[in-house]
């Protein structure tokens, strides 16, 4: 009882929670808001990409698959053809085979130098014995 005597006579009255919304709420708001405009933006650009099909087949992949099917489809995937227009090779055929041919997306179908069987590993094979020459 002496102790709730001696407490103050003037206690600071608690407000009342007021339903305002924290700043945190807002922050997270605001950015699921962009994220969403963000991907429709990106879903209507690569709509009208004529690639969308096989872009949108990548995630699904491995890295090692997806690396190698997205640099096929969009083009700097670091074959002669890409290496002559990069102006890193004089010219664009392929140095493994003797087939007289750019060396792109539908010559490493046709290359006699690769043994895989996959677009993909024969991507990668290209591209290991391309650093080896």
């Amino acid at each position: 009882m002496n102790m709730l005597m001696n407490w103050p006579k003037r206690v600071p009255k608690l407000h009342k929670h007021t339903p305002e919304t924290s700043y945190h709420s807002i922050k997270l708001h605001l950015k699921q808001v962009f994220q969403s405009v963000y991907r429709r933006e990106l879903e209507t650009k690569i709509s009208q990409k004529p690639r969308k099909q096989e872009i949108t087949k990548i995630p699904d992949w491995s890295r090692r698959k997806a690396v190698a099917g997205f640099r096929l489809c969009v083009g700097p995937d670091c074959l002669g053809t890409h290496l002559h227009r990069s102006g890193i090779r004089p010219e664009p055929y392929c140095m493994l085979c003797s087939i007289h041919e750019p060396t792109d997306r539908n010559h490493l179908g046709q290359c006699t130098a690769l043994s895989t069987r996959t677009e993909c590993e024969r991507y990668w094979e290209a591209r290991t014995k391309m650093m080896e020459n």
